[in-house]
């Protein structure tokens, strides 16, 4: 037994995560183009040497203490990585930033941590709880193979990102930098190094917790921007070699722009400069990557993520009339502006729900638009319910229809003046000022709801997503679903004599699962709908108590599972877990 035991503490050992505190990235250089690290960064950063015991280092990272945030981690991209990106809830944290007399020079779980003495130079996940953001990598698990990517699982490398820039933009752009790499590579036989920089700027102004949602509040700094740096070096022709970079305001709206490497410097240099309140910020990244070479095919692949082009399939109909209006309003044999398209009405059909809710948030950030629900048909199949696909007996299982998304309150009420903004965003609904939004109102996954910002205030909101009520009925067109002031979605169906006829709406949760481990109908997601508990038909016509989502966490009645204790069977035929109330519940996702 002691042979086995010694040989078990031996292989766990040989796959712990390490991390190496060092005076300089000597040790680690490999993953700076011409061994040179950046210049201009925080020089009191902790510079860390991320590496698994036995298995040498997979990247660099600058760790500011203050800040409790890295400025940055480089890295290389391995094209022979799989897709199959694997993640962990398992997080680590680095001892030798919180204790620089200890021995233990590799990262160690943080669940096996003391929290009180780590936290005192570094953040803990526990920082990020209920606050909208994400622990955002720096270097993507994505972009590392096999252990490597249990290496990207620390806080050091992870800064808080707002959920939807994380999740929606820098997804997107990550995946973009990632497929076109890969590519490029190949096509240059693995004659190329790709060395990649990925970096905050931190804003003085904004840290988490919130006050209003934690005891020990702001301790960590939030990014204002979030960029990388990309260098591609060729073997053998130096004419195929470049370089550049792309960054982003950290907000739900995004706005990343592609650039030049030397734009980036100028850029970051003016950032950090007020940050710092210094005058003399110089920020270099790269020593002379090829920064005159032309980056036509670089330009040509992130444009088409920043029209964001759509995949459609139209009838022979619509096809014509959508090619007869682009030929009407381009002809040459026509003045300019002696065409004008007077009305335009567009009807979209997507085959599942999960597609447009996606689209619908894209269509929110991107073009200021919204597709308003029409019809909404339950599904036939059971094959795939979590991706609701629907068989090729019932197609367009969601049908909307295209509009301007209208300015409103938070709450859904129009607005009957222009908002005024300062701190915050008002507007007049008749006779009342309501918060209204001044960035998209968009779903937040950790939440379990929808946020918006009010000016600098983050706020919750009522999106504008349906005209169908959970009977079928038709909204007017003035009132579509939301909220109007009430814990519930619904909207008018009609004019009465004394008062307007209404009926509920389903709320725009578009995951949420009944206890019997189905997901609710499309148009009868879990809401309380006049009872007592929150319910919903599934797509087998029963009517059952429901999880407003289908993560681990969620149990029926809006309580929460504890984070040691997921939903599952725990020996019981049921699903179920132990709530953060002090009791337990039933719940709607098999986590064991």
């Amino acid at each position: 037994m002691f042979v086995l035991g010694l040989l078990t503490y031996i292989v766990l050992r040989a796959f712990s995560a390490q991390a190496k505190v060092v005076t300089s990235f000597s040790e680690c250089d490999e993953f700076f183009y011409k061994a040179t690290e950046p210049r201009g960064m925080d020089q009191n950063g902790k510079k860390i040497c991320q590496m698994l015991q036995y298995a040498g280092f997979y990247y660099a990272t600058l760790y500011s203490v203050p800040q409790r945030i890295p400025l940055y981690s480089a890295y290389r991209f391995d094209p022979t990585c799989s897709n199959s990106a694997g993640r962990t809830n398992n997080w680590h944290i680095e001892p030798q930033i919180s204790q620089p007399e200890s021995r233990t020079e590799y990262m160690i779980f943080e669940k096996d941590s003391d929290v009180d003495i780590i936290k005192g130079k570094q953040a803990i996940s526990s920082d990020y709880s209920d606050t909208g953001y994400d622990r955002g990598h720096l270097n993507p698990n994505s972009f590392q193979c096999d252990q490597g990517r249990t290496a990207t699982f620390t806080l050091t490398n992870a800064a808080p990102m707002d959920a939807c820039f994380n999740r929606v933009h820098w997804k997107s752009w990550e995946s973009t930098l990632k497929s076109f790499l890969k590519t490029k590579l190949a096509s240059d036989l693995s004659l190329a190094t790709a060395y990649i920089v990925t970096g905050t700027v931190p804003d003085v102004n904004v840290r988490i917790p919130q006050r209003e949602i934690s005891k020990d509040p702001e301790r960590v700094t939030v990014p204002s921007h979030i960029w990388t740096a990309v260098c591609y070096k060729h073997k053998l022709d130096g004419t195929k070699s470049f370089s550049f970079g792309y960054m982003g305001r950290n907000q739900p709206e995004g706005g990343i722009i592609l650039m030049r490497i030397s734009n980036l410097n100028k850029q970051l240099s003016g950032l950090y400069r007020e940050f710092t309140k210094t005058h003399t910020q110089s920020i270099e990244i790269f020593d002379d990557c090829f920064a005159d070479n032309e980056l036509d095919e670089v330009e040509y692949v992130f444009q088409k993520l920043m029209n964001l082009p759509v995949n459609a399939v139209m009838n022979s109909v619509v096809e014509n009339t959508y090619n007869t209006l682009k030929r009407a309003v381009s002809s040459d044999s026509v003045p300019k502006k002696k065409v004008k398209v007077t009305e335009l009405i567009a009807k979209l059909a997507f085959d599942s729900l999960r597609i447009y809710s996606s689209m619908a948030e894209e269509l929110k950030i991107f073009s200021k638009s919204v597709c308003l629900i029409i019809k909404a048909r339950k599904s036939t199949t059971y094959s795939d319910l979590r991706k609701r696909d629907i068989s090729s007996q019932a197609t367009d299982a969601v049908e909307c229809q295209l509009v301007p998304e209208k300015q409103t309150a938070a709450d859904g009420s129009p607005c009957l003046s222009d908002p005024k903004c300062s701190s915050t965003c008002q507007c007049n609904t008749g006779g009342e000022n309501k918060p209204c939004c001044s960035s998209p109102c968009l779903y937040q996954g950790t939440l379990n709801s929808y946020r918006c910002y009010s000016g600098q205030k983050r706020i919750a909101c009522s999106p504008q997503y349906s005209l169908i009520t959970v009977k079928g009925k038709r909204c007017l067109e003035n009132h579509p679903c939301a909220t109007y002031g009430y814990d519930y979605y619904w909207c008018k169906t009609g004019h009465g004599y004394i008062k307007d006829d209404w009926d509920y709406c389903s709320p725009p949760l578009w995951s949420s699962k009944a206890k019997n481990g189905k997901y609710c109908q499309i148009n009868h997601a879990c809401a309380k709908y006049d009872e007592s508990q929150p319910w919903c038909y599934t797509d087998d016509g029963k009517e059952n108590k429901c999880c407003i989502s289908d993560d681990c966490y969620s149990a029926v009645n809006g309580k929460t599972c504890k984070s040691d204790h997921l939903c599952g069977y725990h020996g019981e035929k049921y699903l179920w877990c132990r709530t953060t109330d002090g009791k337990w519940d039933y719940c709607c996702t098999n986590c064991g």
